[in-house]
């Protein structure tokens, strides 16, 4: 870490409108995932599709963000966050709205969800993470926990959709969630949302280019063995823990229980989920321990065995839902922190959003995984089983993965550049 680097308490005071934006940002992007549970009852009874064929549309989304997350990862290390963010965030949320126009035609919906997916990927985990830590050093840990805690907000989500779905259906649930909760967003990040180059500009001096930032280029970044089982480890997470999110809802359900109290267990798992993050945010920036990142994500392991309600227990349903909610928040932010130390921060945009990639395909096989192993064997139980032993076995990945290493820079810094730390 840079002894040059302005202090904790500094950063905090001069950037916490940044982190408070993305995090706005980030809870709209994470309530395509987590709120899809809550609509797939309603699309089911009036269109008569199956749970797989609804899951469908967020397997759309997640293999284009897939495909596309290197591309928008070079184009944020060209352009800076805030110029992708602003047009992003208010088509999205337009995008999002337009969920409440299906006519009961598959090919629609998913077309839908086409349109829907390439507009969202300039709203990835990716902008707001490169943004908070081009600004962030001595914090970085915390700052990224505290901005990934919009995934968290956004696993509430249920909640708020199932209360819409209720009072005004679920056509006017999806605009008013796309309007409401993505027009906040957009007036946020037009407001505040202000990274290292866009702050640059502002005070008049010339952005720092990416190339004058210590880190790996990209072909070390995809050779180094540390990025390597990161990655690889998170691909077998995002597989079982994208599948179990999305159908979080039907599961409970599936144990007896009414679909509200259902929804306001899932909802809880979004507390646990910020939880997770800061308290794994407060300790990264602290410590550097292997056992620490294993931590983030061995406990799903347990939380989806108690998810089998073995116990036919309310109590332990929910306690399954708080620690798996813990580890998949711990999750992604400790993925995000240690991708910014071991590669730097040069190619982070292109780095992070290759990685990002490899777990977007875990992710969008997940969803249609689970949904088709329901609609084979009319349980959940074969999706839980397996997967806690298998996300066992990617968090033991994450020992031993070695000291942080410090970065050069690769050019000399200009007198008006900033300094942004490894």
């Amino acid at each position: 870490m840079n002894d040059m680097a302005p202090s904790a308490a500094t950063e905090w005071r001069k950037h916490w409108p940044l982190v408070l934006s993305g995090m706005l940002g980030m809870s709209f992007y994470s309530i395509v995932t987590y709120s899809l549970g809550t609509f797939i009852a309603p699309l089911e009874q009036e269109f008569g599709w199956s749970r797989a064929a609804i899951s469908a549309g967020l397997t759309i989304f997640t293999v284009t963000a897939m495909l596309g997350g290197p591309l928008v990862g070079a184009l944020i290390d060209k352009v800076g966050t805030r110029r992708v963010a602003v047009p992003g965030i208010a088509l999205h949320a337009m995008a999002f709205a337009g969920l409440g126009f299906a006519n009961g035609s598959l090919v629609q919906w998913y077309l839908l969800w086409v349109v829907m997916a390439i507009i969202a990927l300039t709203t990835k985990s990716l902008l707001w993470s490169a943004a908070v830590s081009s600004v962030f050093t001595r914090s970085r840990s915390l700052a990224l926990a505290v901005m990934l805690s919009g995934t968290a907000i956004g696993q509430m989500s249920p909640i708020l959709a199932n209360g819409l779905i209720d009072s005004f259906g679920w056509r006017q649930a999806y605009m008013l969630l796309g309007g409401g909760w993505g027009g906040l967003a957009f007036v946020m990040v037009v407001l505040f949302f202000h990274d290292a180059r866009s702050s640059d500009r502002r005070a008049g001096t010339a952005p720092t280019a990416a190339a004058d930032l210590p880190g790996l280029t990209v072909p070390e970044a995809l050779r180094d063995s540390r990025i390597i089982r990161i990655a690889l480890a998170n691909v077998i997470v995002s597989l079982i823990g994208s599948g179990i999110a999305v159908h979080l809802v039907p599961i409970l359900s599936e144990t007896g229980i009414s679909r509200a109290d259902a929804v306001a267990i899932a909802a809880s798992g979004g507390i646990a989920g910020i939880l997770g993050k800061l308290g794994m945010g407060w300790l990264l920036d602290r410590f550097q321990h292997n056992f620490l990142p294993f931590l983030s994500f061995g406990p799903s392991a347990v939380g989806y065995l108690l998810l089998l309600n073995w116990f036919e227990s309310p109590a332990m349903l929910t306690l399954g839902v708080l620690i798996s909610g813990f580890a998949g928040g711990a999750g992604l932010q400790t993925t995000t922190y240690l991708v910014s130390r071991y590669a730097g921060m040069r190619n982070f945009g292109t780095v992070f959003g290759t990685i990002g990639s490899m777990m977007m395909l875990g992710t969008s096989i997940g969803p249609l995984a689970s949904g088709f192993l329901f609609d084979q064997t009319g349980s959940y139980a074969l999706l839980l089983t397996v997967g806690s032993p298998v996300v066992l076995f990617a968090a033991l990945a994450f020992i031993g993965l070695g000291p942080y290493p410090v970065h050069p820079a690769r050019a000399a810094q200009t007198p008006g550049a900033r300094n942004l730390g490894q």
